[in-house]
């Protein structure tokens, strides 16, 4: 009956908030009040809560609320600074509920690679200076390009015939959430507003192979920076599930690379859970990965879209093209990528008990198992698996399991 009332009653729930804000108040200066103090608070609460359970109307409730506030300014003391305090006691009840969630729950992450494309996107970059055919999109089109679909462009014109002459190592904050880099030339400093992580290479201003200025001259009226940098999906990670159970093959899992050999340390990795441990496990010249000796399908649970290629097309990069050994790679690229633990198809590897081996769907731009100086990994450092791409609202929002 109390139950239906609170539900029902916006005085009974207001009650309840008062009772709960002086009992609260009460519990804190217990130690520091007289006996008699206490008992006129604890009298004023229990009369209160005696008004409210015996099915009084809003008027009683309301002058016993009226009883209690007055008993509690007489005998409790005062805060200084008290709606201070009080936002204080919300913000950190909310930090400790966000702390809570992240580490026993959900936990958000950016897909920073493309190495789960076409699966998960990660940054992705276009110099746009040879595609004259690319509008730029202007005013209210390209904050919606930003702010919806993660998509940024970016565009700087010489004002003078210049030189570049160097780059800013780092971004600068300028004010919170405002962050700028600039570029050295002849003519002063060029600046960026709101520059990418990886500045330099995804306006195009740097040769991702050789890492060197494409071009450094300049004239009046030119383009010096005209790119679109495309976001990384963001997602949640749930972080309960592998509580009750271990992640089985074709699960999409999250993991930490701490020291592993070959990992970017200290950092998460996301990839597609492939093998077990105390399997064996190859990469076949058919791009099909065999577990025991047994070839994985698109009929294996999250290798539908893996394995559901064209044999007779060649392995491209973020499209599904299998899982490519070096044999394989060397017939496409003419080199043999990141494939060392796995350079053929007669290259078996066994997996230690309670390790894992996971690959990248983008299998032509992917370090995994294929690559790191361990195939396998200890199944302890799994923190838990996709669940929902929240950002940006593409075609890739929403669930994220496979």
């Amino acid at each position: 009956m109390h139950l239906f009332r609170w539900l029902f009653s916006r005085t009974v729930r207001k009650a309840g908030e008062l009772g709960d804000t002086v009992q609260k108040i009460l519990d804190h200066q217990r130690d520091v009040l007289p006996g008699a103090n206490i008992a006129n608070v604890e009298a004023a609460l229990a009369a209160l809560k005696k008004v409210v359970r015996s099915g009084a109307d809003a008027a009683a409730i309301k002058a016993q609320m009226a009883s209690l506030e007055e008993e509690a300014n007489r005998w409790l003391r005062p805060y200084p600074n008290a709606d201070f305090r009080e936002y204080a006691v919300m913000f950190l009840e909310i930090a400790i509920l966000i702390l809570g969630s992240r580490a026993f729950l959900v936990q958000p992450m950016v897909i920073p690679t493309g190495s789960a494309q076409p699966t998960l996107w990660g940054i992705t970059y276009d110099d746009l200076r040879d595609k004259p055919e690319v509008v730029i999109p202007s005013g209210p089109m390209r904050l919606w390009d930003r702010w919806v679909n993660g998509i940024s462009y970016y565009h700087v014109v010489a004002d003078q015939d210049l030189e570049i002459t160097g780059i800013d190592a780092q971004p600068k904050t300028v004010v919170p959430f405002v962050s700028k880099q600039s570029l050295q030339t002849t003519a002063g400093e060029v600046t960026i507003w709101f520059p990418p992580d990886r500045f330099a290479e995804q306006l195009g201003l740097l040769d991702d192979s050789l890492q060197r200025f494409k071009k450094t001259s300049f004239r009046k009226g030119e383009d010096i920076v005209r790119a679109r940098v495309t976001t990384g999906d963001h997602l949640f990670v749930e972080r309960v599930t592998y509580n009750f159970r271990r992640p089985k093959r074709g699960e999409i899992i999250v993991f930490r690379s701490e020291t592993h050999p070959g990992m970017t340390a200290n950092t998460h990795y996301i990839k597609r859970l492939v093998g077990l441990g105390g399997e064996r496990i190859h990469i076949g010249d058919d791009r099909h990965t065999y577990i025991n000796g047994s070839p994985l399908t698109t009929n294996d649970y999250g290798f539908e879209k893996v394995f559901a290629f064209d044999p007779k097309l060649p392995p491209q990069r973020s499209i599904y093209s299998g899982h490519v050994n070096g044999t394989v790679w060397n017939r496409a690229e003419g080199t043999t990528g990141p494939t060392r633990n796995f350079p053929d198809a007669k290259t078996e590897y066994a997996i230690r008990p309670g390790h894992y081996v996971c690959f990248g769907d983008n299998t032509m731009n992917s370090a995994d198992s294929r690559y790191w100086g361990e195939p396998d990994f200890a199944q302890e450092k799994v923190i838990g698996r996709s669940l929902f791409v929240f950002w940006p609202f593409t075609r890739r929002f929403g669930p994220a399991l496979h």
